[in-house]
């Protein structure tokens, strides 16, 4: 392999290693957001609920049941065997990375779903996370194509001529001084200048983002686009990011509701922002109670 080649080819990993990286940076930033979501309370102390975000965020269900050694548990878990009326197995083969391995089922365990279609967040995250990362690195490459806009050919015997013109070019030299050999004709300039479209690039990259943040229930909608917008049109933004929010929690709260039955404990879950849980328990009250709301809104 010529020098030549060595360079093109240590060039290529490095651009294979800056894409790779940026896509795991971004699903990294995007895995803090959805393992940060929500504030577990009273679980008992031999459960993490670190461990239940993690795996839910990666597998979409988690299983609780209680070891008669260790105490109760929530551990990952392959669900067989015969399914009931509602389509649930009844068959919970749950495991650890150690080795450790229970065998439980409907009656003595209850499993976790990240949400009601019973999938992880991860693939949804890791599709965002690649189309991130792609308008990323379109960024990086149409800024450093800013700083090649010239591409001149000429024969071998005139480079060094050549370099030496345009050193005095650089210099801001007056006056360009070559020898009368020195054969113009020879010499051909190519502009490969790139559009800079930056800009652009990082208002759809910002779409992007928004619409991730939707996905996970975090509120992202811009200020100043905000007051461009009636107030139609901001309130079903809020709705949609309130409904993501309730899609995860609600399938939360359906397992501590199993689990306190099952087993007499008080578990519960909310969201980690005191703001997000109020307006989930005044939209819970309002559906339940509807009157109330329109009595409420009759004596303003």
């Amino acid at each position: 392999m010529s020098k030549k080649d060595d360079m093109l080819q240590v060039q290529l990993n490095e651009e294979i290693f800056l894409n790779s990286w940026t896509t795991i940076d971004y699903l990294n930033r995007l895995k803090e957001y959805a393992l940060n979501m929500f504030e577990w309370i009273n679980l008992p102390k031999t459960v993490d609920a670190r461990f239940i975000e993690l795996v839910l965020f990666e597998e979409g269900k988690i299983n609780f049941f209680e070891d008669k050694l260790i105490g109760f548990l929530a551990l990952r878990v392959n669900e067989s065997g015969k399914q009931n009326v509602y389509n649930e197995f009844d068959k919970k083969y749950i495991y650890a990375n150690n080795g450790f391995s229970r065998v439980r089922n409907l009656r003595n365990s209850v499993t976790i779903y990240n949400n009601y279609l019973r999938t992880p967040t991860y693939t949804t995250v890791n599709l965002y996370a690649i189309r991130l990362a792609r308008v990323t690195r379109a960024i990086d490459l149409n800024i450093e194509a800013q700083k090649t806009p010239v591409l001149i050919t000429c024969p071998e015997n005139q480079k060094l001529s050549l370099k030496n013109v345009y050193e005095q070019y650089k210099g801001n030299a007056p006056v360009i001084y070559t020898d009368s050999e020195f054969n113009l004709d020879s010499i051909k300039v190519l502009k490969t200048d790139a559009p800079f479209v930056v800009d652009k690039l990082t208002l759809y990259k910002h779409d992007i983002w928004n619409e991730v943040m939707t996905f996970l229930g975090v509120n992202n909608s811009n200020q100043d686009k905000k007051e461009r917008l009636v107030a139609n049109e901001v309130d079903a933004n809020d709705e949609q990011i309130e409904q993501a929010r309730f899609n995860m929690l609600d399938a939360r709260k359906d397992a501590c509701k199993k689990i306190n039955d099952m087993f007499g404990l008080n578990i519960d879950v909310k969201f980690r922002n005191d703001n997000v849980q109020k307006a989930y328990e005044e939209n819970k009250i309002n559906k339940m109670f509807p009157d109330l709301k329109e009595e409420g809104a009759d004596n303003e």
